[in-house]
């Protein structure tokens, strides 16, 4: 993928996660499994504070009785459990956790709930407050809300030059200091 272009028009290299993401699921669906790019949203309630996460899943439909077989693809996975401050004992439980999550809801809620009742031991142990993005409500939350919204049609990456350069962002201050000063090398960092 070295030298790739995605539709943002950003490298590979520092590409986005929603555009990585969308490559790994047309590749699984071009692969004849039901793959998705998946958003959940909720709401506040007394338990937990309102958010939304993307992520991808794959469904596949079986005529068992247990119904259709759900597997959530998470690519950050250990990044969603890691704590600032954390203790040696919780970032060593962190570290044993994949950097890509494959796997059924079940194992994730296993994996949700060990790791979630670290966290909280550990900023008891340090007399911190735990976050509320940090239980396991809403980590499951992020995975499991009942509302998601399963997308297939977002634009993969292009294999290569897109045609299409993204326009740079500059000031006015920008392009004056340009003219007055052109021998000077200059590098024009966009805040948005």
């Amino acid at each position: 993928m070295a030298g790739t272009i995605c539709d943002c028009g950003r490298p590979m290299a520092t590409g986005c996660r929603s555009c990585l993401m969308a490559e790994v699921s047309s590749r699984l669906r071009n692969a004849s499994y039901n793959s998705a790019v998946c958003k959940t949203k909720w709401r506040s309630s007394p338990d937990i504070t309102s958010g939304e996460h993307t992520f991808m899943d794959v469904i596949e439909n079986s005529s068992s009785i247990r119904g259709d077989l759900r597997v959530i693809i998470e690519l950050n996975f250990r990044a969603e459990f890691e704590l600032a401050k954390a203790s040696q004992e919780y970032n060593q439980l962190v570290h044993r956790l994949p950097e890509v999550f494959v796997g059924k809801v079940e194992r994730l809620k296993s994996v949700i709930k060990i790791v979630c009742l670290a966290a909280k031991k550990c900023m008891k142990e340090k007399k911190m407050h735990l976050g509320p993005w940090r239980k396991e409500r809403y980590m499951q939350a992020k995975w499991l809300a009942t509302t998601c919204e399963r997308s297939t049609s977002m634009p993969p990456m292009s294999m290569g030059y897109s045609g299409r350069l993204p326009r740079p962002k500059a000031s006015m201050l920008t392009v004056d200091l340009k003219e007055m000063l052109p021998n000077v090398h200059c590098t024009v960092v966009a805040v948005v």
